[in-house]
């Protein structure tokens, strides 16, 4: 990178204090991670459903078409929960294809409590609402495709291992189950390079 004007060299990220990278830590890899997400999805889920099926749920603000924006803000929450309860642990860079698509689910699950209010006395069924409903789902799995990388990366800056990289190596160069890397790059016809 080129120097800054007062020719001091740019670091790509200031150095966090220790109570950033126990956090960061907590996020990045801890075990009951993906329990508690996947909890809190559960919990999301059905928290939505009922605001969805009771007759009329109050508005904590009196604005026009607020409800849109409620709408939105909760399949946001519900698209990165879904897409977090399905990382690995630790986290790939990338969302996996079954991640996405658990975040996606969340607008179908919008589109069913629309046709269900349908039905209900006091509902009604709102194309707009289904819009704010997959807009908020979309923005939740942009927002979980940047989470994800950058747990990866937290991930690797604390434990000092390639996660960010590691979707990229493992396709060009598989190990068995069972190997340990010993650092060495590996060399077809099982010479290993140090």
């Amino acid at each position: 990178m080129p120097p800054l004007g007062n020719d001091a060299p740019r670091t790509p990220h200031p150095p966090r204090t220790l109570k950033q990278r126990a956090l960061l830590a907590l996020l990045a890899g801890h075990p009951w991670r993906l329990a508690c997400t996947r909890c809190a999805w559960a919990l999301a889920v059905a928290v939505v459903v009922y605001q969805s099926l009771i007759p009329q749920p109050d508005m904590l603000l009196d604005v026009p078409n607020i409800d849109k924006v409620w709408h939105a803000l909760a399949y946001l929450v519900l698209a990165v929960l879904a897409a977090g309860s399905l990382w690995g642990n630790p986290p790939s860079p990338v969302l996996s294809r079954v991640a996405r698509r658990a975040a996606w689910s969340m607008a179908l699950l919008g589109v069913a409590m629309e046709c269900a209010q349908a039905f209900l006395p006091g509902r009604m069924a709102s194309a707009a609402d289904v819009a704010a409903n997959t807009a908020g789902t979309w923005l939740g799995v942009l927002l979980a495709g940047f989470l994800a990388r950058h747990l990866a990366r937290w991930h690797g800056e604390l434990y000092g291992d390639a996660a960010v990289g590691r979707g990229a190596a493992s396709a060009v160069s598989p190990t068995s189950p069972g190997s340990i890397d010993t650092g060495m790059a590996r060399i077809p016809g099982g010479q290993e390079r140090g």
